[in-house]
C-alpha cells in the first residue's frame, strides 16, 4: 500500500473513538439531528431504537476517506501520526478537517426517518433516547478487531443502554452495528436481546419497481435474514431480478477495507456494481456502508428502508 500505514488509521481509530465516542471528526449533536421535529416516545417502549450512528456517521467517514485517498497517492502516512497527536490535545481541532456534502447528510438522515416511520406504521411500540440511542456501538473497531478499544468503548455503551431499564429487545437499523451489539454479551456481559428492524416492520405495498439486490454480507451470511428481506421487498411491490451472486454468496461491496486501503475498496466495489448492472439497473442495499461504497463506484443504489416505506419509484 502506497504512502499510508495501517497501523496509524488502526490507531487513530482507536483514539478518536474513545476520545469521542465516534471513530472520525464529527461535531457535536450530529448523530441526533435526523431526529428534529419527530415525536417519538421517549420512554416505556418494549423496545429501545438503537440507531448505531452508522448511517449518521457514513458521510463523515466518507469525507474522512477522501483525505486518506489523497494521503495514500502522496505518501503521506506521517499526517495520521500528527492528526492523532491533536486529537489527543483537543478532539474539536480535527473537526474542520472533515466536511461531509451536506446533501450527502440530509439523505442518510431521510433515511433514519423512514426507518422510524416505518416502525411507527408497524406499530411497534418502541423509545427513543438521542443520548443512548445515538451512540456508536463501535462497530469498525469490531471489525477490524481492535478489541482492547472495542471493550473499554462498549462498556460504556453498555451501561448507557441498561441505565434505560428493561427492554424486551433493543432494536438495530444496520448490519454492523447489529453483529457488534450481538456480541456485546460475551463482551461486556449486556444481557439483551437485539434484532435488526427488518424483522419487526412491514412493508407499504405501493411501490412498483423493478430491481436487484446487493445483500449485505452480514444479514445474509451471519444473521441469516436473506429471505426476511426478499419477502420484505415483494410484499412492497418489488420485481426482483437476483445479480450473479445474492444470499449467503453475495460480493462484498469493499466496505471493510475503505478506512485502510480507499483504492483497493474501490476496485472491489466496481467489481461488484458490474455484476449488479448485469441484472437490473437499479440496487436495493440494505447497508449504509454497503450503500455508500457501491454509489462511490458508479452504482445506481437506493436503501432498503426508503424503498419499504415507498418513496423509491421507477
Amino acid at each position: 500500500m502506497r504512502g499510508l500505514k495501517i497501523s496509524s488509521v488502526l490507531r487513530f481509530m482507536r483514539t478518536y473513538t474513545l476520545l469521542t465516542g465516534y471513530p472520525v471528526p464529527a461535531p457535536p449533536g450530529f448523530a441526533s439531528q435526523w431526529s428534529r421535529g419527530l415525536d417519538l416516545k421517549r420512554g416505556g417502549g418494549r423496545y429501545l431504537l438503537f440507531t448505531g450512528a452508522l448511517y449518521q456517521l457514513v458521510p463523515y467517514i466518507n469525507a474522512t476517506v477522501r483525505f486518506l485517498s489523497l494521503m495514500e497517492s502522496r505518501g503521506l502516512s506521517n499526517l495520521l501520526d500528527v492528526a492523532e497527536r491533536l486529537a489527543k490535545l483537543r478532539p474539536s481541532y480535527l473537526q474542520g478537517l472533515v466536511r461531509p456534502d451536506p446533501h450527502e447528510v440530509e439523505e442518510y438522515n431521510r433515511i433514519l426517518r423512514s426507518i422510524a416511520s416505518l416502525l411507527v406504521n408497524s406499530q411497534v411500540d418502541f423509545m427513543y433516547d438521542p443520548e443512548v440511542s445515538d451512540m456508536y456501538s463501535g462497530a469498525l473497531l469490531f471489525d477490524y478487531g481492535i478489541a482492547d478499544g472495542l471493550m473499554e468503548h462498549a462498556t460504556k455503551v453498555a451501561k448507557a443502554i441498561e441505565s434505560e431499564g428493561e427492554v424486551e429487545a433493543v432494536i438495530t437499523i444496520d448490519p454492523h452495528t447489529t453483529l457488534t451489539l450481538m456480541h456485546y454479551r460475551e463482551l461486556v456481559g449486556l444481557d439483551v436481546k437485539v434484532v435488526s428492524y427488518l424483522e419487526v416492520v412491514k412493508p407499504k405495498p405501493s411501490t412498483q419497481i423493478k430491481a436487484t439486490i446487493h445483500d449485505s454480507c452480514i444479514y445474509a451470511r451471519d444473521l441469516g435474514l436473506a429471505d426476511r428481506v426478499r419477502s420484505l421487498l415483494k410484499g412492497a411491490g418489488v420485481s426482483l431480478v437476483e445479480p450473479r451472486n445474492h444470499g449467503t454468496r453475495t460480493s462484498c461491496c469493499g466496505g471493510p477495507v475503505e478506512s485502510l486501503s480507499p483504492g483497493l475498496a474501490e476496485a472491489i466495489a466496481a467489481r461488484r456494481v458490474r455484476e449488479l448492472r448485469e441484472a437490473s439497473d437499479v440496487a436495493i442495499a440494505m447497508c449504509p456502508i454497503c450503500l455508500s461504497n457501491l454509489r462511490r463506484a458508479g452504482g445506481s443504489v437506493v436503501d432498503i428502508a426508503l424503498v419499504l416505506n415507498g418513496l423509491v419509484k421507477q
